[in-house]
């Protein structure tokens, strides 16, 4: 996620809330757009808030920034969640689109947004991995204060070129490369380019990130 400046997420309900909290425990920007933010006590701490609605323009350009590179419309509407992201291409085309829908043949929907995330068929880390993108992806059947990364290494990333025991801090591990052959060692050359499963704790998981993806 360290190529994703600011974050939007539009919904504050249990996913859109849990969503905006991962980002920002890895000290990312995010800004949750939502109605009525104090409703429930959900407020998080660290993330921005614009309330209102999110399928006016108005208050659509209040979240955006020119940082933004990724919007999560997160909303239990599917029409609401569309007319979001729709909006938010308008308003700044080159942003990242992500639709939260119900319909189990909603795939079709990416022919409006960039991605869809399916709450019925997966875990609040599956959101996390749809805002993300495919160049990080946090691996959902793990629980705790660990997490599993399937990470690739940036070409112009500090640990490109570097063995494993210089290029990672205490508290995380280079597991193996993602296709499985290949388990890494200590003094394992990290490769640019190619894909490795980390272990980490979660206070060290920004640093693997900036490690792997740069600033």
């Amino acid at each position: 996620m360290a190529d994703t400046e600011h974050v939007v997420v539009a919904g504050g309900g249990r996913v859109g809330h849990r969503v905006a909290q991962h980002f920002a425990d890895r000290g990312r920007r995010v800004t949750v757009v939502d109605p009525d933010p104090d409703a429930g006590g959900r407020s998080v701490e660290d993330v921005e808030y614009v309330e209102g609605d999110a399928t006016r323009p108005s208050v659509l350009r209040e979240a955006l920034l020119e940082e933004t590179r990724v919007l999560g419309a997160l909303t239990d509407r599917e029409d609401t969640n569309l007319a979001v992201c729709m909006a938010a291409k308008q308003l700044q085309p080159g942003i990242r689109t992500v639709a939260r829908i119900e319909d189990e043949d909603g795939d079709e929907y990416t022919e409006y947004v960039d991605e869809v995330y399916f709450p019925e068929r997966a875990s609040v880390r599956a959101a996390v991995n749809a805002v993300t993108g495919s160049d990080v992806r946090s691996l959902e059947g793990v629980t705790g204060d660990l997490e599993l990364l399937d990470i690739r290494v940036d070409y112009d990333a500090p640990a490109a070129g570097e063995v494993v025991e210089d290029a990672l801090p205490e508290g995380s591990v280079v597991v193996a490369r993602t296709d499985g052959h290949v388990a890494v060692q200590h003094a394992t050359k990290l490769v640019a380019g190619r894909r490795y499963v980390v272990a980490a704790d979660r206070d060290v998981v920004d640093t693997v990130l900036r490690q792997f993806r740069g600033d």
